[in-house]
């Protein structure tokens, strides 16, 4: 694993560095790299891989926020922590999905929960799952799989790139979408909860650039899904 720091503040760059050293040894095995900087302009310059940052707002030059968003672009599956003493930026920040946003001085115990919550979240994110098809396999992330469906006996995986038919069934499908994203809404329905954009008493709609889809959803399991949709909206933030 590879974490980015990007602080003109050298007591918070080593308090950072500190904490999250001790954090992962913990953990036990290999210590992430660390990769520091003072500026966003050296970062942006050096930069192409990595799995979390830690991002000052208010810096010489480039600010943490374009830092943040350029990151996401390179790497979709980061997770950026804002640290600042300025919650003015917090709406701005969260438009291109912040993880966190944690205030200095930092709380070691805060910023330890949020090191949890994140390790979690990349690893079902970019948990991969096979899909058989009669033309061979096809791996798919689960932050790929919009839904599945099952139609007139086919089984059908829709995801980010294609649609794809599974030679697999729906209890098939039941097991292996366990990750927190994934919710059984129907027998013929399994939504990831990251592509919802609507939820009415029946049906979900799901979205996905310009293509959308509509997905049945059981009236009885109508406050079910709800709670667990915003659980899950609350735990992206």
């Amino acid at each position: 694993m590879r974490i980015l720091i990007c602080d003109d503040n050298e007591a918070i760059v080593r308090q950072l560095q500190g904490y999250i050293r001790e954090f992962f040894g913990t953990l036990g095995g290999k210590l992430p790299e660390l990769g520091v900087y003072d500026s966003g302009e050296a970062l942006l310059a050096r930069e192409t891989r990595a799995d979390m940052a830690f991002l000052d707002v208010e810096m010489p030059g480039v600010s943490g926020i374009h830092i943040g968003a350029k990151l996401k672009e390179r790497n979709p599956y980061i997770k950026i922590f804002i640290v600042t003493a300025y919650p003015d930026y917090l709406d701005e920040a969260m438009r291109f999905q912040v993880f966190r946003y944690l205030s200095k001085p930092i709380d070691k115990n805060r910023l330890f929960r949020n090191l949890k919550d994140a390790i979690s979240q990349y690893g079902l994110e970019t948990r991969e799952y096979p899909i058989v098809t009669q033309g061979g396999i096809v791996v798919r992330r689960a932050e790929e799989i919009v839904c599945v469906e099952a139609r007139q006996r086919k089984v059908l995986v829709f995801t980010t790139e294609d649609v794809l038919q599974s030679v697999e069934n729906m209890e098939h499908w039941r097991e292996l979408l366990t990750a927190p994203c994934f919710f059984v809404t129907h027998r013929s329905f399994i939504v990831n909860m990251r592509f919802v954009s609507a939820v009415e008493k029946d049906a979900i709609l799901l979205k996905h650039g310009e293509q959308e889809r509509i997905a049945y959803l059981t009236r009885r399991k109508y406050s079910e899904f709800k709670n667990a949709f915003l659980l899950f909206m609350e735990g992206v933030k």
